[in-house]
C-alpha cells in the first residue's frame, strides 16, 4: 500500500495589515478554516513581515484521486476567502505524490 500526500503552498498579500497582530489574525483564521479538510497547516513566515504570508497545507490519503480532490477543495476555499477582500493570493502551488511502499 502506498500512502499519497498532497501539499499546497500559498503566498498571500494581506491588505490593511498595520502590524504583526493584524497579519496573524488573518493567517490564523485561514489556517483554522483549512484544517476542517483534515489537513495540517503551517505559517511559514516571512518573519517580521506585516503584509505578506507564506502558508503550507498538507494531507495524506490512500489515493492520488483523493488527494487531488482534497487539494481542489482547499484551493476553492482560498479563492472564496480571497473574494472577501482581506488578502490577495500572490502565488499558489500544489503537488501530489506517493511515499513508497509500507507493506
Amino acid at each position: 500500500m502506498k500512502p499519497w500526500m498532497g501539499v499546497a503552498l500559498f503566498s498571500i498579500k494581506i491588505y490593511d495589515a498595520g502590524s504583526l497582530k493584524d497579519r496573524r489574525q488573518v493567517v490564523r483564521s485561514l489556517l483554522e478554516r483549512l484544517k476542517h479538510f483534515n489537513a495540517s497547516t503551517a505559517d511559514l513566515g516571512p518573519d517580521g513581515s506585516w503584509s505578506v504570508a507564506d502558508m503550507a497545507v498538507s494531507c495524506i490519503g490512500s489515493s492520488h484521486k483523493e488527494m487531488e480532490s482534497r487539494l481542489d477543495q482547499l484551493f476553492s476555499l482560498m479563492e472564496r476567502s480571497e473574494a472577501e477582500g482581506e488578502f490577495e493570493i500572490l502565488n499558489a502551488r500544489r503537488e501530489v505524490f506517493s511515499y513508497g511502499d509500507f507493506f
